[in-house]
């Protein structure tokens, strides 16, 4: 998967000009933060806190729960493998289409994985993960929030791992932290590097019962948090900066991208809750689509074949400026014209 993700920009030089791969707002202003960073430069001079405990009770304040059920980590990708190290060996369910790094962390560390297929279920041992994306990336889709605090307050013998990270790209209810302090078998994951737009820096956190917590924090590495990570959280928490200025207006032009993908022959396009989408074609491949709108309109899209269950006529794009979305809108009229 890692070599498979959106926002490869990297891979292609100075030819891309509108990138429609990266779930991550794209237009944020840092000048803020680039002018905190600046004065605060020096912190690269010296060892970060081994665990990012100031930016932990930062947290633990903004989200009223006990300091020591929080962990702060290199992004939520970070959460991913130190939970299934943690419960190496263990069952776990991983609903598909879903973001990839659930499966791989699990057979790094020796899981029995089931993709929700109902016979499985009946077998699978009681030490057991549900893994849950929501929003649920690469679809966008939001499960419930009321469906999901049942079903975990149902089941308190089986452990959820529910990732919010794209709890800010939505308007959808999502759990509160602050409500679920009494589920012990419930780890939400957040993204820091996606509601404040770093995604550079690497930056989430896991809230959990202190048990967990504790456990966790006892396989991980230390520094695993570099200074200039912990400096930016500490400053984007610390003022609660909206980087995204207006979402309502930005999910509108979302819903507008949506509908005009919708109306091209051929193309086929799964609702959506948040600023992404996923999209089927149904002639030619991704592959050949991606590197055709690099080639012709330094466009870039995310190919989603390499999700389970999605074949190579799938992509994934994120809503960007209007005049963006409409290009992208065209070029695939284009790129469907040639077949």
């Amino acid at each position: 998967m890692i070599y498979g993700h959106g926002d490869d920009a990297f891979r292609y030089g100075d030819k891309i000009k509108m990138n429609f791969s990266s779930n991550v707002y794209s237009r944020a202003d840092y000048s803020e933060l680039k002018e905190y960073l600046w004065a605060h430069f020096d912190v690269v001079g010296h060892y970060p806190e081994p665990d990012a405990r100031t930016l932990e009770r930062m947290l633990s304040e903004r989200l009223s729960v006990p300091e020591d059920s929080i962990m702060v980590t290199n992004g939520a990708n970070e959460a991913i493998y130190l939970i299934a190290q943690l419960y190496r060996g263990w069952a776990s369910v991983i609903p598909q289409p879903t973001f990839t790094e659930y499966e791989d962390a699990c057979r790094t560390f020796g899981h029995l994985i089931s993709y929700d297929c109902a016979d499985e279920l009946e077998v699978l041992p009681d030490d057991r993960i549900y893994w849950l994306c929501n929003p649920n990336n690469p679809t966008g889709n939001v499960l419930g929030k009321s469906l999901i605090n049942h079903i975990i307050r149902k089941n308190p013998r089986y452990l959820y791992v529910v990732d919010q990270s794209y709890a800010d790209y939505t308007l959808c209810p999502m759990l509160e932290p602050k409500e679920m302090t009494d589920c012990y078998n419930l780890m939400l994951l957040y993204s820091l590097s996606k509601k404040y737009c770093i995604p550079g820096l690497r930056l989430g956190y896991v809230v959990a019962s202190p048990i967990i917590i504790d456990r966790l924090k006892q396989i991980r590495q230390p520094w695993s948090v570099n200074a200039f990570a912990i400096e930016a959280g500490k400053f984007l928490v610390q003022n609660d900066s909206k980087m995204i200025p207006d979402l309502e207006e930005y999910l509108s032009e979302t819903q507008r991208l949506f509908k005009n993908l919708s109306e091209v022959e051929g193309v086929m396009v799964l609702k959506t809750d948040t600023n992404f989408m996923l999209v089927t074609i149904d002639k030619g491949n991704t592959h050949e689509l991606k590197n055709w709108l690099i080639d012709n309109y330094g466009i870039l899209i995310r190919d989603a074949s390499n999700f389970r269950g999605l074949g190579n006529h799938c992509f994934r794009v994120t809503a960007q400026t209007a005049e963006e979305d409409d290009v992208l809108v065209e070029a695939l009229k284009a790129y469907r014209a040639t077949l």
